[in-house]
């Protein structure tokens, strides 16, 4: 089957488990509202895609209006976007796709054999706070003692790959699974983690890797793939 199909394939497995995972969580009526939570979690995401501008809770209500063309006074929207219901559909739906992406998303149609891709790695950490008599040997990002953990995990399995400990100041970029054990795996971070020469070394050992960039980053082009540059990009 030529590669093409194969990717076409996999993006529609992948858009219909998405609308799967939000069918099956957010009901998709509710008579005591005009926008139905289903309709206003989906619209609300949107306002966070692409450049909406939405800076503050007003630009989200009035994106959200100009996309479903349904009118939602100030505090009716207030009150559904700050109830725990809204933040417990959110992490239902995150749940559920979790589960789904080693099979149904990543896995699908054997897109990691044809990346050549063994295993897809996540990468990050998670800061605690100490009690004050730590600050010495705990160091932290304020005036607090804290420590981190940083980890590692395999999407497909969700086994932890990685794991280390260190004080809370600590940078991300200064602590990462060992390089040499990278070869033919995706490591996705964020950007506390951009650092062109880690993402060399892992390209050295034969890894990759995966993150969004940093706003005044300058990447220049060596090599187009597919498609051609577009006249807006510098």
């Amino acid at each position: 089957m030529p590669i093409n199909q194969v990717n076409t394939m996999n993006e529609i497995s992948t858009l219909n488990t998405l609308r799967q995972c939000f069918i099956d969580i957010i009901p998709d009526y509710d008579g005591r509202t005009e926008i139905s939570p289903l309709e206003f979690v989906i619209n609300l995401l949107f306002c966070y895609l692409g450049d909406t501008h939405c800076g503050s809770t007003e630009a989200i209500r009035r994106g959200l209006k100009n996309q479903t063309k349904k009118n939602t006074c100030r505090s009716s929207f207030w009150e559904r976007f700050s109830r725990k219901r809204l933040t417990g559909f959110l992490k239902a739906v995150i749940v559920k796709l979790t589960k789904n992406l080693g099979t149904s998303i990543i896995g699908g149609g054997g897109l990691l054999n044809q990346l050549g891709i063994t295993n897809v790695l996540v990468v990050d950490s998670s800061y605690f706070t100490l009690w004050d008599g730590a600050t010495d040997d705990f160091p932290g990002t304020s005036t607090y003692a804290g420590i981190k953990w940083h980890t590692c995990f395999d999407v497909l399995t969700g086994k932890m790959y990685w794991f280390e400990i260190t004080p809370g100041s600590t940078h991300d970029s200064k602590c990462f699974p060992n390089i040499n054990s990278l070869c033919k795996k995706l490591v996705i971070v964020d950007l506390g983690y951009w650092n062109f020469n880690l993402f060399y070394e892992i390209k050295r050992v034969g890894g990759f890797f995966l993150s969004r960039i940093k706003s005044n980053t300058v990447i220049p082009i060596t090599e187009i793939i597919q498609g051609k540059i577009s006249k807006n990009l510098h």
